[in-house]
């Protein structure tokens, strides 16, 4: 499948936002050591509204909520591709059987024209087959909301988060200063029937972002 590069504003109805990286200063400055270090504008990331669902026609409830702190996010399709033999790991968080293909969309997410995230989305391909997910263009209101549509609603997801250095590839698409590291999150979706119907591989620029869970004590057993 060819490989897409399509710049667009998941919230194209919202009003446009003034540049204000004069007023919270760029993503990185210089130190008088001669090192890098970063603004102190992180985002606070809740896993939770990475799933929010929109209404008919609506953007993507997460960006529209950066749009409202001022923050200029956007979301690039760097790739949509068909994966004959998809990744080990993700094979085996899809539960997928020998032969099985996936589909997957890579994007690139800046925050005020600053590379922030590289996301890798990934599905299983009889779900994505003759939907938007194999389209060359973003989906409006997000994946949540076409796979709820679908029929594959996401009732749960389990994510793993690391910290580690970026690889060559990361570097090249995300340039950081030499001493930051990023933050790793693989999800894995599930839908009725605890059926995993969605993997997101995101790296995302670990001085960008703070993680905040909210959860209760398990029960006793």
């Amino acid at each position: 499948m060819a490989t897409a590069h399509q710049p667009m504003d998941p919230a194209a109805d919202l009003p446009v936002i003034p540049d204000r990286r004069h007023q919270h200063g760029r993503l990185t400055e210089p130190h008088a050591s001669g090192d890098a270090v970063v603004r102190d504008h992180r985002q606070t990331m809740r896993p939770a509204q990475g799933m929010s669902l929109a209404g008919p026609g609506s953007p993507f409830p997460w960006i529209v909520e950066l749009r409202r702190r001022g923050i200029d996010a956007r979301f690039t399709l760097l790739e949509i591709a068909v994966l004959p033999e998809p990744p080990a790991r993700i094979a085996e968080a899809l539960q997928l059987t020998s032969g099985q293909s996936v589909v997957m969309r890579h994007l690139l997410l800046t925050f005020d024209g600053e590379t922030a995230a590289l996301i890798k989305v990934f599905f299983p391909h009889e779900i994505a087959n003759g939907t938007p997910i194999t389209g060359g263009r973003l989906i409006r209101g997000g994946i949540p909301s076409l796979l709820t549509r679908l029929g594959y609603a996401t009732l749960r997801c389990v994510d793993t988060i690391t910290a580690q250095v970026p690889t060559q590839e990361q570097n090249t698409l995300m340039p950081l200063p030499a001493t930051v590291p990023v933050l790793r999150t693989f999800r894995v979706g599930y839908s009725a029937g605890d059926r995993p119907v969605i993997v997101t591989d995101a790296v995302e620029a670990a001085h960008l972002f703070e993680l905040q869970y909210e959860f209760s004590p398990a029960p006793s057993r």
